[in-house]
């Protein structure tokens, strides 16, 4: 016992304030939002990629759009059989489709850039890339029909994904 306690009442210590704990998990939610990059689409065709040995990479900020050529996973093989099919985003498209989804694609940057600047969002869209990724097993004629049909949605910037030959 000490000197000075004349032991009539303890002394009660005041809790840990959780009044700031909001901010914080609120602060912690937004630095992950920003922070992890999502999964933009699954695979629905398989692509075995060639390899080259001359390869360069795209500027980090260039628009893409993504377009897949090869045969479907096997769970969709019964519905799609399983010739070489084409991936638009998620889905299994024809290539009559992919007019529409450029146009979407670019749409979506334009929208992406409208209330900062409209040129800037226009001029991006016109200087979007098209990334094949087409299994070393395609034909070369379902490749040459979706570049024509690249060609004809004016999509003329094309890039083809490769694995790196060492």
């Amino acid at each position: 016992m000490s000197k000075f306690d004349d032991g009539k009442k303890k002394r009660i210590e005041p809790g840990i304030s959780t009044a700031s704990l909001p901010d914080i998990v609120f602060m912690l939610l937004f630095f992950f939002m920003v922070a992890t990059k999502s999964k933009d689409n699954e695979a629905s065709v398989m692509v075995k990629l060639p390899t080259a040995s001359e390869t360069g990479k795209l500027e980090d900020k260039t628009p893409t759009a993504y377009i897949q050529l090869g045969v479907p996973v096997k769970s969709l093989q019964k519905t799609y059989g399983d010739k070489t099919s084409i991936q638009l985003n998620d889905a299994i498209k024809s290539k009559k489709d992919i007019r529409m989804f450029l146009d979407e694609k670019r749409a979506s940057i334009k929208a992406s850039y409208s209330e900062v600047d409209p040129q800037i969002g226009a001029s991006k869209a016109k200087k979007m890339v098209v990334c094949l990724k087409v299994d070393k097993k395609t034909k070369l004629g379902i490749v040459s029909e979706v570049k024509e049909e690249l060609r004809d949605a004016s999509a003329l910037k094309i890039n083809y994904i490769v694995n790196e030959s060492k």
